[in-house]
């Protein structure tokens, strides 16, 4: 039995809230096949040399050189009684449900006729060459079982092929609402869009259209790291109003990204005049003609990563700070209560850009951008290939330290720290990786760190990266599962609204996390170690246990249940598990 004490007085800090927030970045398989409805892969034929990524095509002609022909400046192909067809595993339907396929077409000599949709269900239809730009055609049918489909377009005579699609009938706004239902269940206060790098590559004004009108973005220099699963292109399906219709749509607060690559001060008041302007104004008068109320965005990061992606403002903190100055001046001449988040680093190699940086900044502000990815060591040739070692993991915060928020604190910051909040809108064990067991002890660790540390560190706010297919929510097909860090936020939920408790235990084996909620007190408790422990929590009566157990730790298992919460006087947790405890004061 191990002993765990509450310390007596009364409670401490307020529990942040607002630290259970996601960036919700454009990349890898978080949006296509992720969050997306969207079926087809390259639907715009953008991406492609001799023939479009992901296609099959014969009796064809890619077209790359004529943009100006195409709805959106992309590449088309043009079918001579030919075919095209596309085969993946996220063309998955399932019986009875309604689907809608469409195609962006236009016959070039008399008459033709286009046959498309999945391959089992293809409809033809008759087209005419008249000089129009092109014509749509959609139809919605009943779907069949299908995990890896097939989307075929056929053409008799010479068509253009300029866009296909293929989604839910039910889409919303082209999202999946089985993985907007599993956002919901987790429950993120805030949403980070478009994210972090892929910042560098979203043209808010181009979101604006119509998706079938909209360039897609492209990858460019960082093809390696972007968008992975869809041809090094995104199709821009998921723009500034569809993303505020989820956070609306899941209760979260939006957070957006101005880059500094392609901002300059006109850009960015612009932007937020789109957001937070009134009717009267131009930006605003054109998002109230295409439907939506002000959205009155709070939170800007501006610029992301500079210091890496940035060309100009990589090797100089002083120039970046030049142009963040301009940006956010004249954001603030738009709307004067946004709050801008400065993009900072801690790296060792990097400390004299911040420096710099911060030197020059002109303008108050109260937020700096904290990124912490546990798994990648700051000594490559530390660990195992630079990435921390389940051993490693298991010590994480044993300590309370945290290197790069002591840079913050004590040298970048000395003597006026109490002034700074800090805003850690990029963790998780590492990006681009699914969930394990390995990353959900890391991932535990790391938010029950945040969440005492605020009183030293001053963290206000956090974002996972991210939530799709990156340790939250598993999406492939017809499966949407959510992950053992998803349900890790959903049950530290219980912390909101509570005043951080101190805890003393017997082991260090264990990291607790205790909030006072007037009667009852809500207590998480990590156990670093492989063997179970049981637990005598002091002056307490344990009313509801709950917990995250896991299997195998590696990072390679990715096996756990969640139990409870049920009534148990029994407070025990698993080796690398977590225990969620609902307890009653002693009265006495």
């Amino acid at each position: 039995m191990n002993t765990v004490t509450i310390k007596p007085g009364l409670p401490g800090r307020p529990f942040e809230d607002n630290i259970f927030g996601v960036n919700a970045e454009i990349t890898r398989k978080g949006y296509f096949g992720g969050l997306l409805a969207q079926m087809i892969n390259n639907r715009k034929l953008f991406s492609g040399s001799a023939a479009p990524a992901g296609w099959e095509c014969e009796n064809f002609e890619y077209v790359k050189d004529r943009p100006e022909e195409s709805l959106c400046r992309s590449s088309f192909v043009i079918l001579r009684n030919g075919t095209m067809k596309q085969t993946s595993t996220i063309i998955a339907m399932k019986h009875g449900e309604k689907y809608e396929a469409k195609v962006w077409v236009k016959a070039l000599t008399g008459k033709a006729a286009v046959e498309f949709g999945p391959e089992e269900l293809a409809r033809r239809f008759d087209v005419t060459a008249n000089g129009e730009k092109c014509v749509e055609l959609s139809f919605e049918f009943p779907g069949t079982d299908t995990d890896n489909g097939t989307f075929v377009i056929k053409a008799e005579g010479d068509v253009a092929v300029f866009e296909a699609s293929l989604m839910p009938s039910d889409n919303f706004y082209g999202m999946r609402r089985d993985v907007i239902a599993a956002l919901k269940y987790i429950g993120p206060t805030s949403v980070r869009f478009p994210g972090g790098c892929a910042s560098d590559h979203f043209e808010w004004r181009e979101s604006l259209k119509a998706p079938e009108f909209r360039r897609p973005a492209e990858a460019r220099e960082k093809a390696w790291l972007l968008f992975l699963n869809s041809y090094d292109q995104d199709c821009l399906d998921i723009g500034i109003n569809e993303f505020m219709m989820l956070c609306r749509e899941i209760g979260a607060e939006p957070e957006f990204t101005v880059s500094l690559l392609l901002s300059d001060g006109e850009d960015a008041s612009k932007l937020v005049e789109y957001c937070n302007g009134d009717e009267t104004t131009e930006y605003g008068a054109v998002r109230q003609s295409l439907g939506f109320d002000k959205f009155d965005i709070k939170y800007w990061f501006i610029g992301n990563e500079v210091y890496f992606f940035g060309f100009q403002y990589r090797d100089d903190g002083a120039l970046a700070a030049k142009r963040t100055n301009e940006l956010v001046h004249a954001m603030r001449r738009v709307d004067n209560t946004i709050v801008p988040i400065l993009g900072l680093t801690w790296g060792a190699d990097l400390h004299k850009w911040n420096y710099d940086f911060v030197a020059n900044i002109d303008f108050d502000y109260e937020y700096v951008s904290f990124h912490d990815y546990i798994g990648i060591l700051p000594d490559p040739t530390q660990g195992k290939n630079g990435l921390a070692t389940l051993e490693m993991v298991e010590d994480l915060f044993s300590d309370g330290e945290s290197c790069g928020l002591n840079f913050y604190k004590n040298s970048l910051y000395p003597g006026r720290f109490s002034d700074i909040k800090v805003c850690a809108d990029e963790w998780n064990y590492n990006w681009g990786q699914g969930s394990n067991n390995g990353l959900f002890l890391s991932n535990a660790l790391q938010f029950q760190f945040f969440a005492k540390s605020g009183e030293k560190y001053h963290i206000k706010r956090a974002e996972f990266f991210m939530p799709v297919n990156e340790g939250m929510i598993f999406v492939n097909g017809n499966v949407c599962r959510i992950e053992s860090t998803g349900e890790l936020f959903r049950l530290m939920a219980g912390h909101k609204g509570g005043r951080i408790v101190e805890c003393e235990a017997e082991t260090k084996d264990i990291d607790i996390l205790c909030t006072d909620h007037c009667e009852k007190l809500f207590m998480s408790v990590v156990n670093r170690r492989s063997e179970p422990l049981r637990l005598e929590i002091k002056g307490c009566k344990a009313l509801t246990v709950a917990q995250i157990k896991t299997g195998e730790y590696s990072f390679d298992s990715n096996d756990f249940e969640v139990t409870g919460p049920e009534p148990s006087e029994i407070a025990e947790v698993s080796g690398h598990s977590v225990l969620f405890v609902t307890l009653e004061k002693d009265k006495t």
